[in-house]
Order: structure tokens, then sequence, then C-alpha cells
């Protein structure tokens, strides 16, 4: 294939980007970066009526929280001169013409045509009024605000059926006769979806369109236009849409559907994304190291990637397997690179705050480590001031992106809300290199960000006092675990091994079942009856917490 490869990512700004909208933006990127390409993010927006800037910014938001990264940027809504540019082509070859049809008009013959069991197809009417019969036409318009619409004649260009391959489907015939004259503009001065989507698939180079399944319905219509302007039709790949468990097509409306919900339940981007790419079969791996495909970054993942293999039937998305890749992703994920991503990702966003996910939370004990959205913005919008007027409009959208992160979550309504910095306040607690041991512990552990999180609030950084099944053996363990080194001792020196052997010794000594005495020093710890090893936890803690944990 060759290196001019040209991929996009084409969303409308009329609601939140949902999973399958990243599924699409997952594929096109790992097709770009397998062949060398390039990937173009262009905001859909010629829906002037139901786009909204603030949902452009949380899609450029969510693009970037996923680390997808595009080459370039573009707005439609942006772009009208250059629609204007090759409507006056269609217009010049003669394959245009002016619809007076009213919206009240076109409803009634649709419903005809649902009455009598018929596709709708429009039947051409407008063509063969007389030049009085429009002029007529034109001044109701015009005392309604509106225009005559414009449509294709499909008749001007001569074809009978339109038939492409497609990457995903394979071969793809349709009758252009239930096609109708589709309107390219409308009457109210709006250029439609498919004459500005593929005028600027043709003016960008696009070479490849991969989207999903859905809009195959609209690919001939816009190969007809691309052989109307004289221009060659990209290569299509419609991808199978994600249903969930019940059968049902996931829509933006469902929540299971939500970047969101995924983002506060604690899923790495790395994990969603590589769940995403392996629910379509559109891989080839013989390694294995790779048996469960589980990859570790996008070079990897875009080297095994086929779009070919992409299964034409509907792919089923489910929350338990992406637990699981996200289990195994915590799990190979470098204990820094992960710490970076527990902070940036999840806890300055304010995706999973503390106290969100737990009553027994340290925002009490924390002094001057708090975050302030108004802050983050303030600053954010300062460099982005401070930038060179000739910086390219891709870094102003980072720049846009940055700041819309920090008010993804919808549910912030008052920008002074505080985000508490866990990892900023567990090193300052426990130094970075205790810190590190304790994330690499706590990542082997859990499946999620959040649960790593509630475990570090409640275990690691909670300086109350939990209750004992025992008291008795409560003092044991202090008397005894207080004798066995210095009163500040290393963690090296503070071991399982010695933590053992002092159960042991109570439980010979005091006749205490093990059991019993392993189960009350959990509760001291922890708060719990069942969890990680509780030897490595009264480790990581060191000897003073445990020590003062254990203090009746």
């Amino acid at each position: 294939m060759n290196n001019n490869i040209r991929v996009r990512f084409a969303p409308s700004p009329t609601g939140h980007l949902h999973i399958g909208g990243l599924r699409t933006a997952l594929f096109n990127y790992l097709f770009a970066k397998k062949n060398n390409g390039k990937l173009i993010l262009r905001i859909d927006d010629t829906d002037i009526a139901r786009s909204q800037k603030e949902y452009e910014d949380l899609i450029v938001s969510d693009i970037k929280w996923f680390d997808i990264k595009y080459d370039e940027f573009y707005r439609q809504s942006e772009r009208k001169d250059i629609y204007e540019k090759y409507l006056k082509i269609l217009k010049e070859k003669d394959y245009i013409y002016e619809c007076f049809c009213t919206e009240e008009e076109l409803l009634r013959a649709k419903e005809l045509s649902i009455n009598l069991k018929k596709p709708y197809i429009y039947n051409g009417r407008c063509l063969h009024l007389s030049g009085a019969e429009k002029e007529s036409l034109r001044k109701k318009l015009a005392e309604a605000g509106l225009v005559p619409s414009i449509r294709l004649n499909m008749l001007k260009l001569g074809c009978e059926q339109v038939e492409f391959e497609d990457m995903v489907h394979g071969k793809v015939v349709f009758n252009v006769k239930l096609l109708g004259d589709f309107v390219l503009k409308t009457s109210d001065n709006r250029f439609t979806y498919n004459f500005a989507s593929i005028v600027d698939d043709i003016d960008l180079g696009i070479t490849h369109i991969i989207r999903g399944e859905d809009h195959i319905s609209n690919t001939p219509r816009q190969i007809l236009l691309c052989r109307a302007l004289g221009a060659g039709s990209p290569m299509f790949a419609h991808i199978s849409l994600l249903y969930g468990k019940d059968g049902k097509l996931m829509s933006k409306r469902d929540f299971n559907a939500n970047l969101k919900h995924y983002k506060n339940e604690g899923y790495l981007p790395q994990a969603v994304l590589n769940y995403l790419a392996i629910t379509g079969n559109t891989f080839v791996v013989n390694d294995e190291r790779l048996s469960d495909e589980i990859f570790t970054s996008f070079d990897e993942m875009a080297h095994y990637f086929d779009i070919k293999r992409a299964k034409s039937s509907g792919a089923v998305f489910s929350e338990e397997k992406l637990k699981f890749v996200n289990e195994k992703w915590l799990q190979q994920l470098n204990t820094d690179d992960l710490i970076y991503a527990i902070k940036e990702k999840f806890i300055l966003t304010d995706y999973i705050n503390v106290s969100d996910i737990n009553s027994i939370n340290i925002s009490s004990s924390i002094n001057n480590t708090n975050t302030c959205i108004e802050n983050n913005d303030t600053n954010l919008e300062n460099n982005k001031n401070n930038k060179d007027t000739k910086s390219s409009n891709i870094d102003l959208e980072n720049n846009k992106a940055d700041l819309a992160i920090k008010k993804n979550n919808t549910n912030i309504k008052n920008i002074n809300a505080e985000i508490f910095d866990v990892i900023d306040y567990a090193e300052k607690e426990y130094g970075k290199e205790r810190l590190r041991c304790i994330i690499d512990f706590l990542k082997n552990e859990y499946k999620t960000v959040k649960e790593i999180i509630l475990e570090l609030d409640n275990v690691f950084l909670y300086k109350g006092k939990y209750n004992y099944f025992d008291k008795g053996i409560a003092e044991l363990l202090f008397e005894n675990l207080k004798e066995t080194t210095g009163n500040e001792p290393e963690t090296s020196e503070f071991n399982e091994i010695l933590i053992k052997n002092a159960i042991q010794k109570i439980s010979k000594e005091n006749k205490k079942n093990i059991k019993d005495i392993y189960e009350n020093l959990r509760m001291a710890l922890t708060g719990k009856t069942n969890g990680p090893s509780i030897l490595k936890i009264a480790v990581l803690l060191g000897k003073e917490r445990v020590l003062s944990k254990l203090t009746i």
C-alpha cells in the first residue's frame, strides 16, 4: 500500500462521542499507523440546529484522553466556500437543478409511499417546471425566508447501478433508480451530509473511508458525486456496529455506550482501545506472547491490524471481557506510566475522586494539595493566548482539548470544585520509591484504576482506626511486632518473614488460632475480612503505621 494513505474520523457535534464512535476513530488511527498514513479529524457540523460547540470540545478532548493522535483538523462550518466551488462545477456540467418543493409537500409524498408500501423516490417534478412556474414558486419560498434546494440530476449521469468493493463486505451493488435525485443543498442554505462529506473527502485527498456500516446506504450517492465531479472514489470499509449483550444496537442514548462511564470506573484508555480493536476480529497474531491479543502499544496493535479481516456481522460488547483486558494492561504497564495515568487521566480530570467512591476519605487530612479546576483552566487559557499567532489550528485544538478534559465531567457545575490529588498526597506520605512499590503491588491485585485508588485511600492513606474482632489479639500483635525491630525500620527490615514469625509465636505462646490472628491483623490494617496478602500490605505500610493502627 502506498505511503499517501489519508483517512478521516468525522463525528457530528450533536452529542457526546460514544463507544462505537471511539471504535471507528481507533480503526482509522490503526489503519493510518499501519500504512504510514495521516489521520484527519473533521467535525461535521453542517447541521446548524443540532450542532453545539460544547460537544465539539468534548469530542476533541475524548480523542485526546484516549491518546488517538490526529495530523490535521477541520470544521465543515468553515469550508462553505469550498462546497460552493464544487457545486459550481456541477452546475457548469448541468448535473444539478433547483427544487421548489416545500417540506410539507415532500412529507406528504413520503407518507403516500409508506401507505403504498413502496420506497420513497423523489419524482423529479421540479425538473420539468416552466420558467414562469419557477419564478412564482421562488417568490413563495422567499416570503418564508427560503430559497430553492439543489438536487443532483441522476438521469444526466447515465448510470443504472453503482458497484464498489467494500474492504469488509466485499462486492456491493446498488440500483441507481432507487436513489432518486437527492438534495445537495437545502432550502435554508445548508449543504447536506452526502455532498459536504464527499466534497471534503475529495478536497482533502482522503484515500480510504472507514466508518460504521450504518453509512453504507450513503456510499452509492457519494460515489456518484465523485463521478459527477470527475474525481476518483476513495476505498470504503464499513465496519460492523457494536451491540450490547441484549442484542440491541448501542447508541449515544445508552448508558453503557457513554465513554464517561468507563473513565469513572477506572478503565485504562489503552485497555478500552485494545478491547474495541479485538471486537471485530481484525488481527492475525502468530505470537504466543500475544495469545490473548493484549498488546503493549499502538505500534504493536497497528502492526497486526488488518481491516480486511473485520467481521461484517455485528460485534457484541462485553464489559466483563473489557475488565479482563484492563486487568492484563494494569499488570503489564510500567509502574511509572501507571502512576502518571492515574494522576493525569483520572484524578486531575476528576473522573475518579476519592470522595465519590468512599465515605471514609482523606479529604480532611489533605492540606495544601488541592488542585482547583479554575486554576487549571486559567493556566490553559493563558498558554493558549500566549501562543504565536502563526500556530497551527491543530495546536490550538490540543489546547482546547486540555481545557475541555478538565470540564468533561458533566456533574461538575461549580468551576471551583476541588480535586484531591491522591497520588501527590501519597508521595508526600511515603516517598516516591515506596509509592512505586505500593502501586506495583496494587496493579497486580486489582482490575481497575478505581479499585487501586480505593485501596490506596482506604488502606495506605487512611489515618483513622478500624475495629478489631478481638482486642486481645490486637494487643498481642502490637507488643510482638513492636519488639521485632527498631522504632523506625526500613521496609527491608520490617519484612514478611519477621511478621509471619511474630504471628506464629503469638499462636504458640497464647494458644490462638493462626487464622484468627491473620483476620484481626487484616481488619486492623484494611477494615476488611478479605483482600490481597496482608503480609505484603503490612510491609508496604511500614512498622510505624502498622503499630499505630494496632494501638488500642
